[in-house]
C-alpha cells in the first residue's frame, strides 16, 4: 500500500505493457510469509522530477531518508527500521548494487534510475535469500524496465528551487527484425545548487536495454547503465552553534590563513565518480515448467574526491622533506575498481504441490585505493604522479540457495537455506605503505549458513496470516578492520516476524517483528583520519516493533486515503565503550540498556489522493520521524528532534494534440516550511545535516 497505488494503477496510460524477462521468483516473493511491500514504476515516476530513489521511497513503511545537500539530489541515503544501506541488500535484476567493501549503496552514481525502473520490492527483516551481500535487516530488489513492444519517444523536463533542472529523453524501437528484437534507450541530465551552501550536483546518466527473443523458449537481454557525478562535498554537516546561526553553512572547502581565519572556499572541493554497468542475461524455458536465468555482469567504477586541506603535517603525505612546518595543500584520493561475476537462477513452480527455486552466484571485486598531492602552499611541489598511499582489496564471494514452497489446503509452508563464502584480502601495493592513513593489511574468510522458514494461513482469498523466522550473518566492513586494534567479529541476526494481510477496497498489513542481534557493529562516536565513523562490536542488541500500513478507496477510482505507522524499540542490552582519562589511560565503561543511535522509535506517513476529474490528480502526503540519538550513549546534547513534513503533488494530463501522453506536474516539498535535520553524528558534540524548507519542482512529460 504505497500511497494510493491501487487508484493510480487504473489511470489511463498509453504505455504498453512490457514482456517480463525475469523469472517468477521475484513476483511470488510478494506472496511468501515475509513482510513485503511493492512499489510500481508508475508510483516512482509520478514524483520523479529530479530527486533520488531514497526521496521517492520516503513514504514507504518504516523508511526514513536523508540528503547531504538537503534537497534529495546528490548524496542521499535511506534507512529501513533504523538500518542504513550498509544493512540493506540492494539488487538490480538480481545483481548486487552494494559496494563490496563499504556495503553501502551510492545512489548518486545512478542518477534518474527511477526512469528505468519497472518496480521495486522492499522486504523488511531478513526476508528471502537473494544474491549479493547479506540482508541484515532489509532488502530492496529493483526490477528494471524491458523494452517497449511498440515504438515511442518521450521527453521529461523539470525545473525548480535551488536552480534544479532535469532533462530526460527516452525512445524505443518497438519490435523489429521479424518481431525478435526491441531496444530502448534513455539519457538524463540533472543539475542542482542544493540547499546547503555550495552543495551543487552535476549528474548525467544513460541506459540502453535490448531484448532479443530467439523463440518462445529462449530470450537474451542486454543492458548497459552508466552514471557520472560531480558534487561539491557536503559531508560534514554543521555543529549546534552554526546550526542556530547559519543552518545552510558548509564548512567543506574552507581556505584558512595562518591565523586560522576562513578567507575563502576552494572551488574544486568536489567528489567525482563514474560507474558503468553491463548485464547480459539468457532466459531459457526447458519445458515441464523448468526455467532458468543466467546473467553475467561487469561494473567498472573509477573516480576521486579532491580536497583543500589546512595546516597539514606533510609527514602524512610523505612530503616532510619539503618543509617541517604544517602547510595548506590540495590532494586527491582515488578509487579504481572492477566488479564482475555471474548469477544463475532455476525454478519450477508446478512441481506437483511444490514450488522450488535454486540460485548460484559468484563474483569478485578488485579495488585500488591511492592518493596524490596536487599542490603544497609556498613550495615548488609538482609531482602529481607520486602516490603517498597505494593499496588494493580483493573480495571474492560465492553464494548458493535453495527454496521450496509447499501448499497443503489453506496452509503454505516455506523453507529456504543459503550458503555464503567470503574471502577478503587487502594489501599494500609497491611503495604504497603509509601507517598514517586509515588502512592496515588484513585477510579474512567466512562461511555463513543462513536458514529461513515461514508459514502462510489463507483464511480466504483476501485474508492471510503469516509467520517467519530467519537467520542472517555478514562480514565486517573494510573500515571495521582499521584503527581499532581488535579484529572485528562477524555480525549475527535472528529475525522473527508475525503478520496479517488483507486486500480489497480496504487493504491492510499488520506486522510484529523482533530482530535479535549479536555482535552488531555500531558507531562509537569517534572518527578516523578521513572522517569515517569508527565502529565496534556492541555485544547483544535488538530491534522490535509493530508496523501497520493501510489504504481505503472511499470512492473507487476517485478518492482514497492511506497511511502507515511504525512503533519500535531499538536497544543495546548493555552498551560498553572504551574511555580515556586525563592521563591517557583507557578503561571499559558500561552504560546498561541504551537506545541504538539513529533509530527513531516512531515513523509514519499518511495522506490522501484524489481525482477531481479523470485528468487531474492531487496527492497530499505527510511524513513523521521521531526523535533520534546521535550516539549510543544517549547524549543530551546529541539528538535529532522529531519532525513532520508535508508534500503536495498536483498532476494534470489533458488530451491535447493527439499525443500518447501529455502531463504537467507540480510538487511542493515541505509545504509548511518546517526547519528540521534528518541526519547527524556525535563527535565533540552534535553535528547535523539540515534539510530544505519549502521548495518547488515543476515538470512536463510528452510521449509520442
Amino acid at each position: 500500500m504505497f500511497g494510493a497505488s491501487i487508484l493510480y494503477a487504473q489511470e489511463n496510460d498509453s504505455i504498453q505493457k512490457e514482456e517480463q524477462i525475469n523469472l517468477q521468483e521475484v513476483s511470488i516473493t510478494e506472496k511468501l510469509p515475509f513482510t513485503v511491500q511493492k512499489i510500481s514504476g508508475k508510483d516512482l515516476k509520478k514524483r520523479n522530477l529530479g530527486q533520488d530513489i531514497p526521496t521517492l521511497l520516503n513514504t514507504a513503511t518504516s523508511v526514513s531518508i536523508t540528503s547531504d545537500a538537503g534537497t534529495g539530489i546528490g548524496y542521499s541515503s535511506i534507512k529501513i527500521r533504523g538500518l542504513n544501506e550498509q544493512s540493506i541488500n540492494v539488487t538490480l535484476n538480481g545483481i548486487p548494487l552494494n559496494n563490496p567493501e563499504s556495503q553501502g549503496v551510492f545512489w548518486v552514481n545512478m542518477p534518474d534510475l527511477a526512469s528505468s525502473t519497472n518496480s521495486m520490492l522492499i522486504q523488511r527483516g531478513v526476508g528471502t535469500s537473494s544474491n549479493g551481500m547479506a540482508s541484515f535487516g532489509a532488502s530492496v530488489n529493483i526490477d528494471s524496465q524491458n523494452p517497449s513492444t511498440v515504438p515511442f519517444a518521450e521527453a521529461n523536463i523539470s525545473f525548480g528551487s535551488f536552480n534544479t533542472s532535469k532533462y530526460t529523453v527516452q525512445a524505443g524501437t518497438g519490435k523489429i527484425l521479424n518481431n525478435k528484437l526491441s531496444i530502448d534507450g534513455r539519457v538524463s541530465k540533472l543539475d542542482s545548487d542544493g540547499y546547503v551552501n555550495r552543495s551543487w550536483s552535476d549528474l548525467i546518466s544513460y541506459d540502453v536495454t535490448a531484448l532479443y527473443e530467439l523463440n518462445d523458449k529462449t530470450k537474451f537481454r542486454f543492458q548497459n547503465m552508466f552514471g557520472k557525478e560531480q558534487t561539491y562535498q557536503a559531508w560534514s554537516g554543521v555543529d549546534a552553534e552554526t546550526l542556530r546561526t547559519n543552518r545552510r553553512y558548509n564548512p567543506e572547502g574552507e581556505i584558512k590563513d595562518d591565523d586560522g581565519n576562513v578567507v575563502g572556499f576552494y572551488k574544486n572541493h568536489t567528489d567525482n565518480y563514474q560507474q558503468n554497468h553491463y548485464f547480459l542475461s539468457w532466459l531459457q524455458d526447458y519445458g515441464n515448467n523448468w526455467k532458468s536465468n543466467l546473467t553475467v555482469h561487469y561494473t567498472k567504477g573509477k573516480g576521486f574526491y579532491e580536497s583543500y586541506k589546512n595546516a597539514r603535517d606533510l609527514t602524512r603525505y610523505k612530503l616532510n622533506a619539503l618543509s617541517p612546518d604544517p602547510k595548506n595543500l590540495i590532494n586527491r584520493e582515488y578509487l579504481d575498481n572492477d566488479f564482475y561475476g555471474f548469477n544463475l537462477e532455476v525454478e519450477n513452480q508446478k512441481l506437483n504441490d511444490f514450488k522450488v527455486f535454486f540460485g548460484l552466484s559468484a563474483n569478485e571485486y578488485d579495488g585500488d585505493h591511492y592518493g596524490n598531492v596536487l599542490w603544497v602552499k609556498d613550495t615548488d611541489w609538482n609531482n602529481k604522479d607520486f602516490k603517498y598511499y597505494d593499496n588494493r582489496a580483493v573480495k571474492k564471494q560465492l553464494a548458493a540457495y535453495a527454496k521450496v514452497l509447499y501448499q497443503l489446503n489453506s496452509f503454505e509452508f516455506f523453507g529456504d537455506v543459503q550458503y555464503r563464502y567470503v574471502n577478503y584480502d587487502a594489501y599494500y601495493l609497491s611503495n604504497g605503505e603509509n601507517n598514517l592513513e586509515d588502512f592496515r593489511p588484513f585477510k579474512d574468510t567466512f562461511n555463513f549458513i543462513n536458514p529461513k522458514a515461514g508459514i502462510n494461513y489463507k483464511l480466504n482469498e483476501k485474508n492471510t496470516f503469516y509467520a517467519s523466522y530467519g537467520v542472517s550473518q555478514r562480514e565486517p566492513l573494510r573500515v571495521d578492520y582499521q584503527n581499532n586494534g581488535i579484529k572485528p567479529k562477524a555480525e549475527f541476526l535472528q529475525d522473527y516476524e508475525l503478520g496479517y494481510k488483507m486486500v480489497g477496497r480496504f487493504s491492510m498489513n499488520v506486522n510484529l517483528y523482533y530482530m535479535d542481534y549479536r555482535n552488531q557493529l555500531v558507531p562509537t562516536g569517534r572518527l578516523n583520519e578521513v572522517g569515517t565513523p569508527i565502529r565496534e562490536n556492541s555485544g547483544e542488541s535488538f530491534r522490535r516493533g509493530v508496523e501497520l500500513d493501510a489504504s481505503y478507496q472511499i470512492i473507487p477510482n476517485r478518492f482514497s486515503v492511506f497511511g502507515n505507522l511504525t512503533l519500535s524499540q531499538n536497544k543495546h542490552k548493555n552498551f560498553k565503550e572504551e574511555v580515556w582519562d586525563a592521563e591517557g589511560n583507557s578503561s571499559i565503561k558500561e552504560y546498561g540498556k541504551t537506545t541504538i543511535a539513529m533509530s527513531p522509535d516512531a515513523i509514519s506517513a499518511f495522506g490522501f489522493e484524489v481525482y477531481p476529474t479523470k485528468k487531474l490528480l492531487i496527492n497530499f502526503t505527510n511524513k513523521y520521524v521521531g526523535q533520534q540519538y546521535l550516539a549510543n550513549t544517549e547524549p543530551a546534547d546529541g539528538k535529532l528532534s522529531d519532525f513532520l513534513v508535508s508534500d503536495l503533488l498536483i498532476r494534470y494530463a489533458p488530451n491535447w494534440f493527439n499525443l500518447k501522453k501529455l502531463e504537467f506536474s507540480l510538487l511542493v516539498n515541505n509545504i509548511f516550511d518546517v526547519k528540521y535535520e534528518s541526519n547527524g553524528y556525535y563527535y565533540e558534540g552534535g553535528n547535523y545535516f539540515p534539510q530544505a524548507g519549502i521548495n518547488v519542482l515543476g515538470g512536463i512529460s510528452i510521449r509520442l
